[in-house]
């Protein structure tokens, strides 16, 4: 009897319709039991396996559109260029300018990262400061760009009293406040709030959101391209050649 034949353009038809994927909604698309059968034909493909969801979810590699960060997320399951959570929290914070805390961490991933980055630090492959009486700070295991991300994280971060006087801003400061933003296009907006959350460090995102009327998730956009390298300038205003134009000096005949 012959052994039954697998077409990897099952699962690519499946992919096409549902975007990701369960093992067990391919296995049933392609009519085995068998796991290794679907990775073989996963292979064949080019796939990635969700961070999120205990690695629950597959999409192929050519439907993931990855960001700046290396992250693409699909109806709240998450998924990474680095590939598992343990894996892509310790990218984060070894290429973070000023290292994170787990709650700024699990505001970029949308997932816990407790436990990961306990791990990560019970392997020696992160270290954690004692930073403030709010915790923790998780830099890279390099003794000489560690130092730097604490040293800049602890410049970076105001005392609780700056922090009140944002929080605190009398209603004409906030009021020309928010009539520069109106004069901002969006980009501009999301960047000007990223830089003031990255200002106030720890709960930034949340105070610049609440006193701007932006959503929390933009600026913690704008945080991210603010941090990410390569960030390509912001586009001119004006078209080539536009404005007024250029005064004639007259000479006198």
């Amino acid at each position: 009897m012959r052994p039954p034949i697998f077409d990897a353009a099952t699962l690519a038809r499946l992919f096409h319709d549902k975007t990701v994927a369960t093992m067990e909604e391919m296995k049933a698309a392609l009519g085995t039991r068998v796991d290794m059968t679907v990775f073989r034909k996963l292979r064949q493909l080019g796939y990635h396996s969700s961070y999120s969801d205990g690695g629950r979810f597959y999409t192929l590699a050519q439907i993931a559109q990855f960001d700046a960060l290396g992250l693409w997320s699909h109806r709240n399951v998450h998924f990474s260029r680095f590939g598992s959570l343990l894996n892509t929290v310790e990218h984060f914070v070894e290429r973070a300018p000023m290292g994170y805390r787990a709650a700024e961490l699990r505001a970029e991933l949308h997932v816990d990262v407790k436990q990961p980055l306990r791990q990560l630090v019970q392997r020696g492959k992160l270290v954690r400061e004692a930073l403030d009486a709010a915790g923790y700070l998780y830099c890279t295991r390099d003794a000489r760009r560690g130092r730097d991300q604490l040293e800049r994280r602890q410049h970076h971060t105001p005392s609780l009293a700056a922090r009140r006087t944002v929080v605190a801003m009398d209603d004409e400061a906030k009021a020309a406040l928010l009539l520069f933003l109106s004069v901002l296009d969006e980009r501009q907006r999301r960047l000007y709030a990223g830089l003031e959350a990255l200002r106030l460090g720890y709960g930034g995102d949340q105070q610049i959101a609440a006193l701007t009327g932006l959503d929390v998730h933009t600026v913690a956009r704008g945080r991210r391209e603010l941090c990410a390298h390569g960030l390509e300038p912001l586009d001119a205003i004006r078209h080539r050649g536009a404005g007024r134009p250029m005064v004639e000096k007259k000479r006198p005949r």
